[in-house]
């Protein structure tokens, strides 16, 4: 079936239960993804941060430092920015900003 059809014939009770659906089907999988993502962020901060900061103790050159030095730099750099980012996308969907792109046709209380 053609898809201008269907929304030639759509009536707006349609039209809300599309939107309802699609919003629903958005937050559940960003509260899936999202959590599992600072998850593995926090972990590979974790371990990558262990591992250089190890080098950094065991090297013996002030080569070898400066490398070593530079990379935990750059592991706190990027660790932060993906935990910013993390922050950024949780406040966007718990302050409204779904509902608005969606807009009046999801009732409040199926805001995340």
């Amino acid at each position: 079936m053609n898809i201008f059809a269907l929304l030639a014939k759509s009536t707006p009770e349609a039209t809300s239960n599309v939107l309802t659906s699609a919003y629903e089907t958005f937050s559940g999988i960003v509260n899936i993804v999202l959590p599992v993502l600072a998850a593995f962020l926090l972990i590979l901060g974790i371990i990558l941060g262990v591992k250089v900061g190890v080098q950094f103790a065991q090297a013996e050159d002030d080569e070898a430092k400066k490398k070593a030095k530079g990379q935990l730099i750059n592991i706190v750099i990027g660790f932060l920015v993906a935990i910013v980012f993390v922050a950024i996308i949780a406040a966007v969907l718990n302050g409204g900003a779904v509902k608005k792109l969606f807009g009046d046709q999801v009732q409040s209380n199926d805001i995340v």
